[in-house]
């Protein structure tokens, strides 16, 4: 009995001291303003049996998902930031956020989501926190299939109040 604890104890030693090494992102907890450009590239495959113009029109499309960034609201509170931090992520899929590291500067997070349709993407977030009230960061998807997803976001700190932004 005792050698079992002792093993178990020394599996579970990385694991504490990983957990002990997390230090949140040094920003200001209240309500963000994030902007978000995103970029799709779809799989050779894919376009190679589209006509001509349909295919430029899909490679525009993807180019920038319109061309427009999108911009949403985000209350990070203290908690929220003591965590892998994902602004409030995409409602229409399931998604696990894996923390990789944290210091008052960066954040690393492993993502993986799952899609209603039963599709999985998979890929790497990066957060840098260039002040505690600004930000920008970068995700690099990739989806069953071979879609490739580039998002990057920017964001700023709007106040201490949310009002009726949530936290998620």
């Amino acid at each position: 009995m005792r050698k079992e604890l002792l093993m178990g104890t020394m599996l579970l030693l990385p694991l504490l001291a990983a957990a002990a090494d997390f230090e949140p992102l040094a920003m200001k907890p209240g309500l963000w303003e994030v902007t978000v450009t995103t970029k799709m590239q779809l799989p050779e495959a894919m376009l190679a049996n589209l006509p001509p113009d349909r295919r430029a029109q899909m490679e525009a499309m993807m180019g920038g998902r319109g061309g427009q960034p999108n911009v949403v609201k985000s209350c990070l509170t203290r908690e929220s930031l003591s965590k892998a931090l994902n602004f409030g992520a995409d409602a229409k899929r399931s998604c696990q956020y894996k923390l990789v590291t944290s210091s008052p500067a960066k954040q690393e997070v492993d993502v993986e989501c799952a899609a209603k349709d039963g599709k999985t993407t998979v890929g790497k977030m990066t957060f840098e926190a260039v002040s505690p009230e600004s930000g920008r960061g970068r995700m690099l998807m990739t989806q069953d299939g071979g879609t490739k997803v580039d998002m990057t976001f920017s964001s700023r700190y709007l106040g201490p109040d949310c009002g009726d932004v949530k936290p998620r």
